[in-house]
């Protein structure tokens, strides 16, 4: 494949797995590749530009949770065994804001499975002060798919009751009903409810939360869901369902893209040079979930041009209804064409919405183009017939930075590679793309990229001190886990300056 056309980094940070250490650089062992498997982050940035992860290993005949945490930018890593009772950790995912992260995880004993929270108030201390809850799901249920997303303080009034809200929620792996717990104060978790009860259902609820709003996705096969002018296919549709108290009251499953063929994105195909068609997005996904995330500036009160997010309305707009929570929600998504005539190919679509009751979404496809032509695959270009999988979405807080990273493998060839769809417009448009071949990540550190390689991102990217933007991935290949941080070729400094110049310029 083409070289990538944009500086990488020079070197891949190794994470690794010594149990109760310090460590920089030392080949990591024994990770359960299931701990990171689903859809649920297992690496965040967190707002002070600290690193936490959280997976399983196996030691001494037990699959442990581990707490890792770095301050150097993944230079070195600190782990910590959580303190659980005794079983298997099966699933994780972390997350983090002012008070400190949160780490769901299931834990299979004697027979049963349990979802559970670790929080720890001091992330980066030597003492994190760990807590695990008493199990936060239901006797009989057996949770999968694991999910956690926690409200920041910095994000709306500080004196609010709700600034800190968690929201945690899995699958039960018998009736695929779907079970959602929702943290009031981030420190005590109650009981997950059942908020769907769907047969259909193909995995857990993606969840996240902003103060009191709360929104989960999940993929469903539910005839209901799925457009009513295209024929079965046996493939799953996203749905979605909104809570404005917390928790306590949900809205009715509905589907993310609408009902009719023509509520799809489409997306252009070059089928010769310079000649395309146009394909409907309506096929439907044999991807699992991928997680939401409801952002906004951190200063809601700031009424600057500076810190406005122009997905959201501004504070005095009319449309404005009490009940919101001041800012967006993104889901990030795949789908397959309606006229895909039989290709693998599925294409990363982003969808956003203002944080407001009967809000309209808006779909915007975040991916490589498209090419059935080989010899013009380039790193901006993809085969439309390449496997891709693994989409996953990422913001910069306070900047109109966004991205969608995914993984996609050439069936003819049998390469993988890393692509990344960047947008410079809150994620209204992703025009920008860098890739990374197999190649190109080995020599940053990652050697074996293949269709069974498991990525995970943050959902924060990360600026550097030049205001370079980077994304944050652990990789695990067999029982490996790496760190490394991949350059997205976009400024966020000299972003600030053009647009404040093109502001100026229209006064």
């Amino acid at each position: 494949m083409p070289s990538n056309p944009f500086p990488a980094l020079a070197v891949a940070i190794s994470l690794s797995v010594a149990i109760g250490a310090t460590h920089a650089g030392t080949e990591p062992v024994n990770v359960s590749r299931d701990s990171i498997a689903g859809a649920g982050r297992n690496i965040m940035r967190t707002a002070d530009g600290g690193l936490v992860a959280a997976y399983s290993v196996s030691e001494k005949g037990r699959l442990q949770l581990v707490f890792s945490r770095s301050t150097d930018n993944g230079k070195s890593w600190s782990d910590v065994i959580v303190p659980a009772a005794g079983g298997d950790v099966k699933q994780a995912a972390i997350d983090s804001n002012f008070q400190g992260s949160y780490i769901a995880f299931t834990q299979q004993s004697g027979g049963t499975t349990a979802g559970r929270i670790a929080f720890a108030s001091a992330p980066f201390g030597s003492d994190p002060s760990l807590v695990v809850s008493e199990r936060v799901t239901p006797a009989g249920v057996e949770p999968n798919d694991t999910f956690i997303q926690a409200s920041r303080k910095g994000w709306g009034n500080l004196a609010a009751d709700d600034r800190e809200t968690v929201v945690y929620g899995w699958q039960d792996g018998k009736s695929k009903s779907l079970y959602i717990g929702v943290s009031p104060d981030g420190r005590t978790f109650p009981m997950a409810r059942k908020v769907v009860d769907d047969p259909f259902a193909v995995s857990g609820p993606a969840v996240a939360i902003r103060g009191k709003f709360v929104i989960a996705t999940f993929q469903t096969k539910d005839p209901a869901m799925a457009p009513a002018d295209v024929s079965a296919t046996g493939r799953a549709y996203p749905a979605w369902i909104e809570s404005f108290d917390a928790g306590k009251t949900w809205s009715t499953p509905k589907a993310l893209f609408g009902l009719r063929t023509a509520d799809f994105p489409a997306a252009n195909v070059e089928v010769r040079p310079g000649a395309f068609k146009a394909v409907r997005l309506a096929g439907g996904t044999s991807q699992s979930n991928s997680p939401s995330l409801n952002w906004a500036t951190s200063r809601d009160d700031d009424s600057s041009e500076e810190a406005e997010d122009k997905t959201v309305p501004r504070a005095g707009d009319a449309v404005r209804s009490p009940q919101t929570a001041g800012g967006t929600t993104f889901v990030q998504s795949s789908l397959m064409g309606v006229d895909s005539e039989g290709r693998r190919g599925e294409v990363s679509v982003v969808s956003f919405r203002p944080i407001e009751p009967s809000a309209k979404w808006t779909h915007v496809i975040a991916h490589n183009k498209l090419t059935q032509i080989a010899s013009r695959q380039s790193p901006t270009v993809s085969l439309a017939d390449a496997s891709a999988s693994q989409f996953q979405y990422s913001a910069l807080i306070d900047t109109p930075v966004r991205a969608t990273l995914f993984q996609e493998h050439d069936p003819g060839t049998d390469q993988s590679r890393l692509v990344i769809a960047v947008s410079t417009d809150t994620g209204k448009s992703f025009d920008r793309h860098v890739s990374f071949s197999a190649a190109e990540l080995a020599r940053l550190g990652i050697p074996q990229l293949g269709k069974d390689t498991i990525v995970s991102a943050s959902q924060c990217l990360f600026e550097d001190r030049n205001g370079e933007v980077y994304i944050d991935l652990l990789v695990t290949e067999v029982s490996a886990l790496k760190y490394v941080r991949l350059p997205l070729g976009v400024n966020a400094s000299r972003l600030r300056v053009e647009q404040t110049v093109a502001r100026r310029g229209t006064v």
